[in-house]
């Protein structure tokens, strides 16, 4: 409505009345400025006085009344932007906004009490499906429904359509009394197309006392995507019939992932209300993936009530559990206990159970089951199933293959638990600090220059700005020195986008013990780097010097460095620029040798190229670059997106057995780049020039997508992949590269992976094929136990002529030759070789299936000039009904 306060209208010609219509009706468009919001008069304004759609940025912590009304309605929801800017908002009796069309973001709340008939959350009543929360923080706040039906109750959303993103509970309690309900800490009800993620709850509780009223710290009821759930000193329980209880969902239709409870509990009283660490209920499609509990225990009481950690009742799929010190009881009649799944219906499967000094029962015996595994089995799909020191209905069970120093919470949360299990107590102490990330219009900036103009600088920073001209020119640069009570992480939050970071020898400690043969400046982060949109980080070492980067004793995050970390299933086409990583040695360890991280760089969807060249990577956990993009694109639209692109250049790459203090393993991988979901990505990946060596499990695993292809040219490998990690029990993958075509649709064009010019050297197997697949192997010298080990039932493994690549190999042809006008040079070129491993029987051939087309391999024709690895001159050729693999000599022959 268009108030006309300060206009009357009586007796005014209707062109000026036109005029003051219009002069009037201006608020509601936005405002190109952000509005500050000072108080809480400011604050009612919104929506009144000031635009639904606006810009708005708090400046203070309010106090509001206890007649505060909502943001905007159904009909009228919040489109704009709200930016908290780590501030405080007390004394809510509604909530913050009713509907939220735009966003929220970086904004605490203290001290609401809420007490509604209607569908309720503290941050929006209804995320609505363009609707986005993120970096939330409540302490002390209750919220309360009397009764009534159908309502949803929650922290970040009462219902979520759209994304809840970090939110963190501190004392928060959600009571639900309503039937035919939901009630959680992310989300009450999170539909098919919401998303919850990276949510936790300390000394928090979720309780419903009504019939089918669900309860979960992640969602109460979930169609969507809930992930990285965490509970700490936190309870999820319900009191009625058929009403659900979980940690990450009540009730999950969707998707439940990476779900952390520590000292927490699940109880429901009513009889069929089924409960679960993980889920509750799993419907058909319903997924429960990666659940971790410590300490914590399920309980039901009421008859067929199920009680299980990972899974209660479970018509979908539960994988990846792990129990430690936790228990699962069931007192009712008909009513199951588990371990993985408490009843796992004929549809349902369980897979990957972990238990350890835990422990199930279930009261009724004879009519009630119990089990690791699964409790009652209405199936069979009940797979890997592993117990320490654990009992059934007070019975011990030690079965399976894990060693007694396995890292059992390894994909735990790592602010609240090491790998091996052990609390982490002083995450509690950051809980009353603010987690915002620093805003860039209020942080106290590092003074930046143009790069041209620096003076009076090290050597090392002369020169790189000589070496690297093209990419500093017309840019502003920051030079760092190292200081040991510095966290580089946090300097690098308050340097602008678009800037160069340079790490300088200059240091307020002494240099220390060489880590590759030279002294040292070390540089340490207690939290991972992210880097913003176009800034680099370079290493700029004095001549004889190393530039290297460390982690605190108090580092939890899961990787060193950060890019794009934010948009892990949508781009942000706002960020396009290019970073760059170089020349710095990484040393993912601390003092403490449990201080671990999982990876060194980590990216999601990111837009633009991320260049990382001449570094040295001793390697983490898992692996030095992960990519993981679950996000949608079509890369050939350049002209509307900017695709993601990465180049791995020049770097070594080191395998060492990692020592903690209860356990040794080696690395996992050395690469893990998964961009499945994007297609046609042309030119744009590249793994180059690199050396790979020492104790890796499994060189690199790739995938991508359709239309899309990599080129891996000309690196040195000689790994060993003989040895314990913290993920062999679930992958049972070692060896060279991992390669992933797609699984479905016969129709889509296949991916293409390059392969020229590498000496390969493993101990076990050098390629692994799965999937819908196109390969180029030109002039790459293959050893190891076995080359191929091919997994493609579906769709062949399609061999694509490997003479364009030939200027990749050590004697350069033209890449226009073609097949009809081969020659003995030519073939000589591009030719590949074989070294079977040790006592190996294993030809070029073995473990080859299903394949189209020809790959080329030695004979001793080609055998003119030394090769890095011995040949298996002479090969004879082998063809099946298939597929080709050829020798030299038979080609000539043609």
């Amino acid at each position: 409505m268009i108030k006309l306060r300060h206009y009357s209208v009586l007796f005014i010609a209707p062109e000026f009345l036109l005029l003051a219509l219009t002069i009037q009706s201006t608020p509601t468009t936005a405002l190109t400025a952000p509005i500050k919001i000072n108080d809480a008069e400011d604050l009612s304004k919104i929506g009144r006085e000031y635009p639904l759609n606006g810009t708005y940025q708090q400046t203070a912590d309010i106090v509001v009344t206890k007649d505060y009304q909502s943001i905007g309605n159904d009909t009228h929801p919040f489109t704009g932007e709200y930016y908290g800017q780590c501030r405080a908002i007390s004394g809510l009796s509604d909530c913050f906004i009713d509907t939220l069309k735009g966003s929220i973001r970086n904004l605490h709340f203290t001290g609401a009490n809420i007490t509604s008939w209607k569908t309720t959350g503290l941050a929006a009543c209804v995320v609505d499906d363009t609707g986005k929360v993120s970096n939330i923080r409540a302490k002390d706040v209750r919220i309360d429904n009397p009764g009534g039906g159908r309502v949803r109750l929650g922290i970040g959303g009462g219902v979520v359509k759209g994304m809840v993103d970090n939110t963190t509970a501190v004392n928060c309690h959600v009571l639900l009394k309503a039937s035919d309900s939901n009630a959680g800490i992310g989300g009450g009800y999170v539909t098919d197309t919401g998303k919850v993620a990276n949510t936790m709850a300390v000394n928090s509780s979720v309780t419903t006392s009504g019939q089918h009223a669900h309860a979960g710290i992640g969602g109460g009821w979930v169609e969507g995507t809930v992930a990285n759930t965490t509970a700490v000193y936190s309870r999820v329980e319900t009191k009625n019939f058929k009403a659900c209880a979980g940690i990450g969902g009540g009730v999950v239709k969707g998707t439940v992932v990476n779900t952390t409870a520590v000292n927490s509990h699940v109880k429901t009283e009513g009889n069929q209300a089924e409960a679960g660490i993980g889920g509750g209920l799993l419907y058909y499609r319903g997924k429960v993936d990666s659940t971790t509990a410590v300490k914590s225990s399920v309980k039901t009481s009421g008859s067929n009530a199920d009680a299980g950690i990972g899974g209660g009742e479970v018509h979908g799929t539960v994988d990846k559990t792990t129990a430690v010190n936790s228990n699962a009881k069931t007192e009712g009649w008909y009513a199951d206990a588990g371990i993985g799944g408490a009843f796992v219906t004929n549809t349902g499967k369980v897979a990957n159970t972990m238990a350890v000094n835990s422990h199930v029962g279930a009261t009724k015996r004879g009519f009630s089951k119990a089990g690791i595994g699964a409790g009652g089995n209405s199936g069979t799909k009940v797979t890997k199933t592993n117990a320490v020191n654990s009992y059934v209905n007070g019975n011990i069970r030690n079965f399976g293959s894990i060693p007694n120093d396995q890292l059992f919470c390894q994909n735990a949360d790592p602010r609240v638990l090491t790998a091996n299990c052990s609390s982490r107590t002083e995450f509690r102490d950051a809980l009353d600090l603010s987690f915002c990330l620093v805003n860039a219009a209020t942080a106290t900036s590092l003074p930046t220059e143009l790069c041209s103009s620096l003076r009076g600088q090290t050597t090392g920073v002369q020169q790189r700005l000589i070496d690297d001209s093209d990419l500093v020119s017309e840019r502003q640069c920051v030079v760092l020195s190292a200081d040991p009570a510095d966290d580089l992480s946090e300097l690098i939050k308050q340097i602008p986008d678009n800037t160069v970071i340079l790490l300088s020898s200059k240091t307020t400690s002494p240099t220390v013990a060489p880590v590759t043969g030279k002294p040292t400046v070390e540089y340490f982060i207690a939290n991972a780097i992210v880097l913003k949109s176009g800034q680099d980080i370079i290493g700029a070492a004095d001549d004889g010097f190393e530039i290297v980067i460390k982690l605190h004793d108090n580092f939890t995050s899961k990787y060193m460095i950060g890019v794009g970390v934010h948009y892990d299933d949508e781009f942000n086409f706002g960020e396009t620029a290019d970073s760059h990583i170089k020349h710095i040695t990484f040393q993912p360890t601390g003092v403490n040798p449990d201080t671990q991280t999982d990876a060194i760089v980590h990216t999601n969807c990111y837009s633009g190229t991320l260049s990382i060249e001449n570094n040295v990577f001793y390697l983490p956990v898992r692996a030095a670059v992960n990519i993981n993009c679950s996000a949608n694109l079509d890369a050939s639209t350049s002209d509307l997106h900017t695709s993601p692109g990465l180049r791995f250049a020049d770097n070594h790459v080191i395998g060492q057995t990692i020592h903690t203090t209860k356990l040794s393993m080696i690395p996992e991988k050395a690469i893990f780049i998964n961009l499945r979901n994007i297609n046609n990505l042309s030119n744009k990946l590249e793994i180059i020039g690199n050396t790979f060596r020492g104790k890796i499990s499994e060189l690199a695993q790739i995938a991508i997508g359709s239309g899309s292809n990599i080129n891996i040219f000309r690196n040195t490998v000689d790994i060993d992949n003989k040895d314990k990690t913290p993920g062999e029990i679930r992958t049972g993958i070692e060896g060279g590269f991992a390669l992933k075509g797609l699984f479905v649709s016969a129709y889509r064009k296949a991916p293409l992976i390059n392969l020229a010019g590498n000496n390969i050297n493993v101990t076990t197997t050098a390629l692994t094929i799965y999937d819908k697949l196109d390969l180029a192997l030109a002039c790459n010298h293959f050893l190891g136990m076995t080359l191929w080990k091919v997994d493609n039932e579906d769709f062949p493994l399609k061999a694509v002529d490997p003479l364009p690549l030939a200027d990749e190999c050590p004697r350069s042809v033209s890449s226009t030759v073609g097949m009809a006008t081969t020659n003995a040079s030519t073939l000589c070129q591009i030719v590949n070789t074989w070294t079977p491993f040790n006592d190996s029987k294993a030809t070029a051939l073995t473990g080859l299936t299903n394949v189209e087309g020809q790959f080329y391999f030695d004979s001793a024709v080609c055998m003119t000039e030394p090769q890095s690895f011995a040949s298996s001159a002479g090969t004879t050729p082998v063809t099946n009904a298939l597929g080709v693999i050829a020798s030299l000599a038979i080609v000539l022959n043609l």
